[in-house]
């Protein structure tokens, strides 16, 4: 589970945002928490706030942390890292990702800082139950490993042979070594974040297998289906192919489906997929994706059906109907809005005061009492 993300000078970020999804001490709606030790963490979360404020940059700003994390092992010398600053920042100024991060049994803290395209900093530490875990720390290409670690032949080698100030190292470590605490940390950002649009036709057979084994699934797919299309009966998987069953025929989805129903099917299954592996979904603008009704159904499903599930679900949004205490607690809303220099900032309704707790959030984020003055859709039916 992702517990906190905070960077700096990442396009339209420029002073550091923090984004958590560590519950707050409020006790409404408690089953919509996980307990982890003394944490309380939420499965669903959604930003809201006008365009350009920045929604979009801060899940950009993960997936490019997992990126770096991923591919930056294979950057060849002299080669520099893309780090797309804020417009307003010089080119010496730092940018900064941090996050803190479940795995297992253990809570993670890795991040880096980059300086003009090159690694100047770097941490990973994880924390068992009291005791704070040193994997290693770096400056530049000068590397100091936690006692645990350090006479790790293979790890010192990789760091030998491998490590460039173009480089991370936990990407060079990656899953290289039998040290299952770097392996989980590298396996976080590899399998259990997922951006919505990224790989989508390559995880269509895990998809698929997923449909087969979980029939709340099938039925959520088939739920949505029918919101497109109602002469829509049933959706039936015959490995490999998919059958979609009308009231006098079926369809081989692939084969014969419309280029719209197909497409629903790619919006769908990652989010299917993600609930049933334990994954964290990042989803920009859901309604656009998604009709409202099945939107509403898939955060419930996030919010309540397993609450010792580790899946989350957050998603950016216009559509004011999901602004509801019934669907929401305070700390699971945030807010983006361009502050000075244009830069973004972020919160959470929690950190607001005065807001009751039967107050009418919809019409208070309208009336613009919470900031970032909002672009919302209007209510009513139809495809999006």
């Amino acid at each position: 589970m992702l517990l906190e993300f905070s960077c700096s000078n990442f396009k339209s970020i420029r002073d550091k945002v923090v984004f958590s999804t560590v519950g707050t001490d409020d006790s409404k709606n408690e089953e919509f928490l996980r307990n982890f030790g003394d944490f309380r963490v939420l499965h669903t979360s959604v930003i809201y706030g006008p365009n350009g404020a920045g929604k979009s940059n801060l899940f950009k700003a993960i997936e490019f942390m997992k990126d770096l994390v991923l591919n930056s092992c294979e950057n060849g010398e002299g080669q520099v890292l893309s780090q797309p600053r804020h417009k307003m920042a010089p080119k010496d100024e730092p940018s900064e990702f941090n996050m803190q991060f479940l795995m297992g049994d253990l809570r993670y803290a890795y991040g880096f800082v980059l300086c003009e395209g090159l690694v100047s900093e770097e941490y990973l530490y994880y924390f068992c139950g009291e005791n704070v875990v040193e994997v290693f720390e770096r400056v530049g290409g000068e590397v100091w490993l936690g006692d645990k670690f350090g006479e790790n032949e293979v790890l010192l080698k990789i760091i030998d042979d491998k490590l460039g100030v173009n480089k991370l190292l936990l990407s060079c470590i990656g899953d290289n070594t039998d040290i299952c605490e770097i392996n989980d940390a590298f396996l976080f950002f590899k399998l259990h974040i997922v951006v919505q649009n990224m790989e989508m036709e390559n995880n269509k057979e895990d998809c698929i297998n997923a449909m087969m084994e979980n029939e709340e699934m099938r039925q959520l797919i088939v739920s949505t289906f029918r919101e497109l299309d109602s002469d829509i009966k049933d959706i039936r998987v015959e490995y490999p192919k998919v059958k979609v069953v009308y009231d006098e025929f079926e369809t081989d989805l692939f084969e014969e489906e419309s280029t719209g129903i197909k497409k629903l099917f790619y919006l769908v299954l990652p989010i299917v997929e993600s609930f049933i592996n334990a994954k964290v979904i990042l989803v920009d603008e859901i309604e656009v994706s998604l009709h409202r009704n099945v939107a509403y159904e898939i955060i419930k499903l996030f919010n309540t059906s397993m609450p010792q599930s580790s899946a989350q679900l957050i998603f950016t949004s216009h559509d004011i109907s999901f602004l509801s205490s019934n669907l929401f607690r305070k700390d699971q809303i945030w807010f983006a809005q361009l502050g000075k220099n244009r830069a973004t900032d972020l919160y959470s309704l929690a950190e607001i005061k005065n807001v009751r707790a039967d107050e009418n959030i919809a019409k208070g984020y309208i009336m613009g009492k919470y900031g970032a003055i909002p672009t919302f859709r209007p209510k009513g039916g139809g495809d999006r």
